[in-house]
């Protein structure tokens, strides 16, 4: 097919580009866009429609994009305000607006069959795609508590190379599937469908660190470039630049001046704070109250050792959020507002603080407010798992059910870890009468959980939603044996000890719930009262006189406190 526009022509089975009888070079990936714009130039193509259609859904970053963006308007000569081919709509997304052709057959700028020989067009060079999966890092210190450190490092390789437009890398969560299992780099390349795969190991002690990383051919399985580095703790920005320079290079990739300049482009220089955030970040994943009390504490020292640290500030917020929904953050949301001020006033463009403001506004009820954040964090990262975990606990709270489950869906993928993503899909599907995907979720989340809990025995949380995943799955003993744990675990987690009242109350065993419910709700803090009273959960109950009752009685109390 041949596509003819102003005095252009695009082959889309030779993949090459002409003005004229001129060949123009473009990037793979360039050419895909340019294919995909003008195959539906009929309608305006999302950021996220680009990224699926072009990036098959692998992580890649907002400079990325916008950089093959510009790289297709350049080869057009449509760069600059005039948009004349490839017009941007803000916040929508792009549309090709140029008068199109299509053709079938030779391009016009060839010679007819029947005409005299002439000089042939040149065939265009083109780099072949390239994709790129890197592995986590093996901790190779002797300390398992050094585990954030080589699991920041790969995550931060990875963010660099999917600066780069021409690299399809894949995601963190698929990569880290993989961590700790002994593999075949070729069957990991066929399996991840990826061209080349980067793997190292990191050894940390005091202010010290050796890393060892390599680049290996998928196909062959040949290395194609190694390196080993010994070095000040200190130098540690230095060296992540060095390493993702050094793979760019040797996978022969030629990068855009601005694709260079956003490699090792961070919110912070200070190692002392970055390596609290890494901290931070490793115990904020597992969801227990306490590693999240932890978490915050961390992310608070990072703030203090760099003010200025954006992303320490946005998970700092997070972190409060959170432990607010578990009620026992000592922190308003004034100053959890204020926490995510001073992030985007620092970086506004960083989704990080964007999802945790759509967290808060959650707590404000304030949906509608918080959807919009959340789509905004999606934009300027379409990888980032809580940013679509909010917009789905959005639409859970507002009872949109299917909207919620879809919305899930996308979250669950972006983060092994986070089996809450899980949980709540499933129990949105549970609600939409269809078992089948409620259950398929549910082995989901169960796989996770346990994990969780061999990470951290003394996880209530994990425990309190687990119960009921069981008793999806019909494993009721085992259902009740959790939910028991639960309990023993910390009977003043009031946020556990509500969700295992909801356990029992759909196992049908009312005196159990009612009793749990009654024991936990006089130490619930406003928000969690005002969502009992609103949680589905209990929704089999509302008139019950016990429920009226309690509600009555913790509706004087709250009126009390709060004259």
């Amino acid at each position: 097919m041949f596509y003819l526009f102003e005095d252009f022509e695009l082959d889309t089975d030779r993949r090459e580009l002409y003005r004229g009888s001129n060949p123009i070079p473009v990037e793979p990936k360039v050419f895909d866009l340019l294919v995909y714009v003008i195959e539906n130039r009929e309608r305006v193509v999302s950021k996220d429609d680009l990224i699926a259609a072009i990036w098959n859904g692998r992580i890649v970053s907002e400079s990325a994009l916008t950089t093959c963006i510009n790289a297709a308007r350049n080869a057009l000569g449509d760069s600059g305000e005039a948009q004349r081919l490839i017009r941007t709509l803000p916040r929508k997304g792009v549309r090709f607006i140029g008068s199109v052709r299509e053709k079938a057959g030779e391009p016009l700028g060839m010679a007819p069959t029947h005409a005299a020989p002439g000089p042939s067009r040149p065939a265009l060079a083109l780099q072949d795609a390239i994709a790129v999966a890197v592995l986590p890092f093996t901790n190779v210190s002797g300390d398992p508590e050094q585990e954030y450190f080589s699991d920041g490092l790969s995550e931060d390789i990875i963010t660099d190379l999917s600066k780069v437009s021409t690299l399809a890398v894949t995601a963190r969560n698929t990569s880290f599937a993989l961590k700790g299992k002994v593999i075949d780099i070729r069957q990991v390349a066929r399996q991840l469908n990826v061209t080349h795969i980067v793997e190292g190991s990191v050894r940390k002690a005091g202010n010290r660190v050796r890393i060892s990383a390599q680049l290996i051919d998928g196909q062959l399985g040949h290395h194609l470039w190694a390196e080993r580095y010994d070095r000040e703790l200190d130098d540690i920005f230095v060296l992540q630049d060095e390493i993702s320079h050094a793979i760019v290079d040797a996978l022969k990739v030629k990068l855009a001046p601005a694709e260079r300049a956003s490699i090792g482009r961070r919110t912070t220089e200070n190692v002392e704070a970055y390596q609290l955030y890494l901290m931070g970040r490793f115990y904020l994943r597992s969801h227990a109250r306490h590693s999240i009390r932890m978490a915050a504490d961390l992310f608070r020292r990072a703030t203090e050792m760099d003010p200025k640290f954006a992303r320490a500030w946005a998970n700092l917020a997070l972190a409060h959020s959170w432990l607010r929904t578990k009620g026992v953050s000592d922190v308003s949301l004034g100053t959890i507002e204020g926490f995510i001020s001073t992030a985007l006033r620092l970086d506004d463009q960083l989704a990080e603080a964007h999802a945790a403001r759509a967290e808060v506004l959650l707590r404000h009820s304030d949906v509608t407010a918080a959807e919009a954040a959340s789509r905004r964090a999606i934009e300027l990262d379409p990888t980032l798992h809580n940013a679509h975990f909010t917009l789905a606990d959005g639409f859970r709270r507002t009872n949109r059910f299917a909207e919620a489950a879809r919305a899930y869906e996308i979250a669950i993928p972006l983060d092994d870890q986070a089996w809450w993503s899980a949980t709540e899909g499933s129990w949105c599907y549970e609600q939409l009468g269809d078992l089948d995907s409620a259950r398929r979720l549910a082995k989901v989340a169960m796989k996770r959980l346990e994990q969780a809990i061999g990470f951290d025995p003394e996880n209530a949380s994990a425990y309190s939603i687990g119960c009921d995943v069981l008793r999806l799955l019909g494993q009721h003993d085992r259902a009740i044996e959790w939910a028991n744990r639960a309990m023993e675990i910390d009977p003043n987690d009031s946020l556990a000890q509500s969700n295992c009242a909801g356990f029992f109350f759909r196992m049908g065993d009312k005196e159990r719930a009612f009793g749990l419910l009654e024991r936990c709700a006089p130490h619930f803090s406003h928000e969690q009262f005002n969502w009992m009273r609103r949680d589905p959960d209990f929704d089999s109950v509302r008139d019950h006189p016990r429920y009226l009752a309690l509600v009555q009685r913790e509706e004087e109390r709250w009126s009390r406190i709060t004259s």
